[in-house]
This record gives C-alpha cells, structure tokens and sequence, in this order.
C-alpha cells in the first residue's frame, strides 16, 4: 500500500510516497525512532530535499501501530471476573498492564482519569485512531478491537433512560465490572462532542435515543435555550464548552433525521450563550448563571464553542451558526492580544475587553494563554482552539484579522522554548502539530509545516517507552486523558495531509 506525505513545495502541496507500517514492520519502527532522535537534536530535522536529506520512506505509522498492537490486545479490561474488549485508561509502560499501585491521573481533577478501568469518553481520539490506521494499513484488528469497545460499552453502561454512563462523573470500573459514578454522578460532556458516527454505526437507535434524552435532561428552558453542563435541569453551570457539545450532537443528528426541532433546539442553546456578551466589546462570558469569576470573564474557551458551531454550520448549511462563531473569535482576536508579551491574554473582562489579573493559580487561565500549560483541568482555557478557529475563519472568510490570528499563534509556538514543553502532555503536541499543517496548507508557507515536523520529531522521541507512547515524558505512564490519539491523529494529518473528519465532534 503507498502512503503519501503532505510536504509544501514552492508554494504548493506536493505529496512523496511514504512505506507503509506493514512494510516497515518492528525494525523499521526502531530505525525510523534512530534517525527522528538524530533529527530531533538538530535545529530543524532534515529530510527529502534538504540538505543532507534523510530517506523519503520516513514514516510516523509504525511506532503508532506498535502502541496500538499492545493496546488493543494487552491493555483490556482482565481484571475482574467479567472480561470486556474495553481498554484501560490507564496503562504502565514498564510492565504493559494496569498499575500495581493507587494512581489518579493527574492532568484531570477528580476521577475523571477512570483510575481503576476505562473511559470510552476521553478514549474517542485513540478509537478515530485505530480506524484511520485500519484504513491506512488494510489491517481490519484495529477498527474491529474499536468496534468491540464501543459494543461492550453499549452492552454495560447505558442506564434505563438512555443515557450514555460516561463523561466527567462517571466511568467503567473494570475490577467491580460496573458504571462508576463519583462527585455526584452527574452526566456531563466537555469539552469536546462525541464521534457519533462510530455509536450511529453500532446502534442508530441508542444514539438517537441517547442525544435526544441528553438535551432533554441538560436544557432547562427550552424556550431560551438555557442550559446546565449537569443533567439535573436546574439553571446552574452554563459554560459555552457545554453548550457548544449540545448544539454540535443537535446538528448532527438533525442531519441524520431532518427533525427540525432539533436544528432549533441547538439554534436556541447556541443563542443563549451568545447573548449573554458585553455590549461594547461583543465577548462571549463563559459561564452567564452562576455569578462566580466566570460570569465576567471571556476566554479562549470561546473558541471551543466556536468550533463547535462552525461544525455544526457544515454539517446544517445553517449560516448563523457561522456567523455567531465569527464573531465571538474575532471579538477575542480584537482584545486578546498582549503585544508587549507576544502572547494572549487568558482572561478578558466582558465590560470593556482588558485582561483580567490572575493573582494565584487555579481551575482558571493564567494571565496569558498558555500552549503548554501543565496546569490541572480544567482551567477553561484553550489556546490551540482558539488557533484553529483562525485557521477555519481565515479560510471562510478571508478576514485579515484571522489570517493574523493564525500567524501570531504559529509565532507563539515557534518561540516556545524546549523548557515550556519539559511536562507537555501528547495532546499538546498533536494540536500544535495539526494548527501548523493545517496553516502552512491555508496559507501556502513551509515554514509552519517544517515546525510541525520538528514537533512531531520531538514527540515521537520523547514520549514513546517499551513500545508505548506516554501521556507526557518520564510519567511511564499512558494515559487516556493525556490525549495520545489526538497526537496520533496529528501525526497522521501530517503525514497524509487528510484529516480525520467525518466520524462527528472534531474527529
């Protein structure tokens, strides 16, 4: 099978024939890890056509395949009497199984992490993944062991009114074989929408069942629009990284069905939350109904409701989904951008647009949005979605001021010193990786592609032990929350210039 590279070329997308995992196979993997160590080093990898050129037959796909080959066959759920095809989400890279020791993820609060099993929620990336190198390789175990998850979930963890026990209150506990709810056991999903299509595939009834009860239980005033991130239908959380998961799945299904009720429901949320901004400013509050911090502020969380609705505008051809989306990013584009620091600020005050003071650390953006931030989530601050909405906008729109926004993040991450990525987590990597191939294609520069390569150099040095790909380097740990498929994912649209879409959400 050929693969192909996307590489720009004189202002031009030229593609070069790539080996394929199969053909490379354990040793090659081990030898293209070699020469990306020998790359990493240097200021910008060399390859084809460079000075010095490494081989044209380099390949991102064997070491992703090789974690996938282990994942799928050693990280399942063994551990209790009943034996699912569900992966942990937690897996120690010395030894290939689940800890022998007490571990809580840490990049995430709580036990959101599923530290004793498995969570299909923050597992969507690596699921996408394992379908796309299915297709990439002709090798049908990955998408089937994908497909056995999504069946042995559907199997234990749908409650009797439908509902999908996943998300940030809940997740499979594979030594007592149940749902495990924690912290209240609330159904909620941020921040990003499901791949419905995989669940549609599986079950079309349990997914239309289950999206529609979901919106049923989260929004609170149908008639505004007013919704919660908790399925209590009280009026309490509403941060736009919630509503922006209700009105992308609404669409989607909408899509599927043609219920229009459905495509004015999600109309009406999306409403809700872009009528709570400032009056001068135009700044979107992240969170309107509860009065704490958020209720004053916007952050770059506005671009994950942005992408959110410019989806949802795709898939629809509903033209003020898109418009809300422009807005609101280029309303944080206008006032977001500290020039002294050569960064964006993390808070904005809704009333008049100036940055917020950040006094101490805490579930809250620092004072400038970070790419590398280490922080705990959630922080509510999203600074790569915010980079890929200017990507998305520069190219609908053409807006100079999107075009700018795409150039100021690629800056930002070009000056970003090694020592900011020292506790980088693979998620990071794979957005960066994706914003930079993503730009050099929408504006034609090679200087963004042959960042994100050294990027992905990096990456695939730094994180990989005995075969697996760590969450971050030196944890010996991978973790499903770290975001190793989104990496993946990344490395895959660089190396084949085709991104994931289709599968719904972001995917």
């Amino acid at each position: 099978m050929t693969l192909v590279n996307a590489n720009v070329v004189a202002g031009r997308i030229h593609r070069r024939p790539l080996a394929s995992a199969a053909m490379i196979g354990l040793a090659g993997c081990l030898w293209v890890i070699a020469t990306l160590s020998q790359a990493a080093v240097a200021e910008t990898p060399t390859r084809a056509g460079s000075p010095g050129g490494q081989d044209a037959t380099i390949s991102y796909l064997p070491p992703i395949e090789m974690h996938l080959q282990q994942l799928t066959t050693r990280g399942l759920d063994v551990y209790g009497p009943k034996q699912t095809g569900m992966w942990m989400a937690v897996i120690d890279t010395r030894t290939g199984r689940h800890p022998e020791f007490e571990h809580t993820p840490r990049r995430v609060y709580r036990k959101i992490g599923a530290p004793r099993g498995s969570s299909l929620y923050w597992d969507q990336p690596m699921i996408v993944t394992a379908h796309r190198l299915s297709e990439l390789t002709g090798k049908r175990e990955y998408a089937a062991a994908a497909d056995r998850y999504l069946r042995d979930f559907l199997a234990v963890c749908v409650d009797q009114r439908g509902l999908f026990q996943w998300g940030n209150h809940c997740y499979y506990d594979a030594f007592e074989d149940r749902a495990a709810p924690f912290s209240g056991g609330y159904h909620e999903l941020r921040p990003h929408a499901p791949a419905w299509e995989l669940f549609w595939r599986q079950d079309a009834a349990t997914c239309e069942r289950y999206i529609r009860v979901m919106a049923a239980r989260h929004v609170y005033d149908p008639e505004t629009g007013g919704f919660n991130r908790h399925d209590d239908g009280k009026r309490g959380h509403a941060f736009i990284e919630s509503g922006g998961v209700l009105v992308e799945s609404l669409a989607w299904l909408y899509v599927k069905t043609q219920d229009r009720g459905l495509l004015d429901l999600a109309l009406r949320i999306a409403r809700y939350s872009f009528r709570h901004r400032g009056e001068t400013t135009g700044l979107v509050i992240n969170e309107p109904d509860f009065g704490r911090w958020d209720s004053k502020v916007c952050t770059t969380e506005v671009a994950v409701w942005g992408n959110s609705l410019l989806r949802a505008a795709r898939a629809t051809g509903e033209e003020e989904f898109a418009r809300m989306a422009r807005d609101a990013v280029a309303a944080y584009l206008r006032f977001g951008y500290d020039e002294q620091a050569g960064k964006y600020y993390g808070q904005l005050s809704v009333t008049d647009g100036r940055s917020v003071a950040v006094s101490q650390r805490g579930y809250w953006p620092r004072a400038h949005a970070e790419i590398w931030n280490p922080d705990q989530w959630p922080t509510h601050d999203y600074p790569l979605a915010l980079a890929d909405a200017c990507v998305t906008l520069h190219r609908q729109t053409g807006d100079p001021v999107f075009e700018e926004g795409v150039r100021r993040w690629a800056e930002i991450i070009r000056r970003s010193p090694p020592a900011e990525r020292e506790s980088a987590y693979a998620e990071q990597y794979g957005r960066c990786i994706a914003f930079l191939a993503r730009a050099a294609r929408a504006l034609d520069d090679q200087r963004y592609l042959t960042l994100a390569r050294r990027l992905a150099d990096e990456a695939v040095v730094r994180l990989p032990e005995n075969g697996w790909f760590q969450g971050s380097a030196g944890s010996h740990l991978y973790e499903a929350v770290d975001g190793v498929g989104y990496l993946f994912l990344a490395l895959i649209e660089l190396e084949t210039g085709e991104s994931a879409a289709g599968w719904g959400g972001e995917f």
